[in-house]
């Protein structure tokens, strides 16, 4: 299982462009590299960088990628056929929160024991998560040649609605994993930080998360 420490950031009101400099200048980048699955191969170039503070995670994606694509746009939808980064967390047994948010910044968010028990948070809930994209929010269709992007965002811990009393404080430790996918882009692939050791491409699977501590 990996393990990763992030750091706590101190930024006074943190806006998206003040998080995104500072992750850009003092944040360390984590490859998403795993290649779980034999018949879908194309692995792009993906890290991230993440923070905290007491009631926000910061995480930043860097893609460089040769196929996209981009058609969703709307809270909940089908995120993951477009280029996706992916950000799956568990603070306990309870159940896990998957985030998802495609190269122009559309998301979905769930939270459940497993993939076929899942519930989505309101397009309310998805918009208190401040994001932005550097391919900005215009669709396209999927698209062939040298991309090269970031999405970044701010994750109020009251976006967890299942853990209403959540605070990120130093020591703390949750399980979560990182992905990179995109279903119905010109290459299908499905890329994990932390391996998953199943035949069948399936990024629901909480006994394949790694480790995140707050330093």
């Amino acid at each position: 299982m990996k393990k990763l420490t992030i750091a706590k950031l101190d930024i006074p009101s943190p806006s998206l462009e003040r998080v995104s400099d500072f992750l850009d200048q003092e944040g360390t980048k984590t490859s998403i590299e795993t290649v779980n699955w034999n018949e879908f191969p194309y692995q792009p170039d993906v890290t991230f960088a993440m923070g905290y503070d007491e009631t926000h995670i910061f995480l930043k994606f860097y893609v460089k990628e040769q196929y996209i694509r981009a058609m969703e746009t709307q809270p909940n939808g089908n995120v993951w056929e477009d280029s996706c980064c992916e950000f799956f967390c568990a603070f306990d047994e309870k159940g896990y929160y998957n985030l998802e948010t495609n190269c122009i910044g559309t998301q979905l968010l769930g939270f459940g024991p497993s993939k076929e028990s899942r519930e989505r948070f309101s397009a309310e809930v998805i918009h208190s998560i401040e994001k932005t994209s550097t391919l900005g929010r215009e669709t396209f269709e999927p698209q062939r040649g040298n991309f090269d992007y970031q999405l970044t965002m701010i994750i109020p811990a009251s976006a967890y609605r299942e853990h209403p009393n959540l605070t990120f404080t130093k020591g703390m430790t949750f399980k979560a994993n990182f992905y990179k996918c995109g279903d119905k882009t010109p290459e299908p692939h499905f890329v994990s930080w932390n391996p998953i050791e199943i035949e069948q491409p399936n990024f629901h699977r909480p006994d394949f998360f790694g480790e995140v501590e707050l330093g």
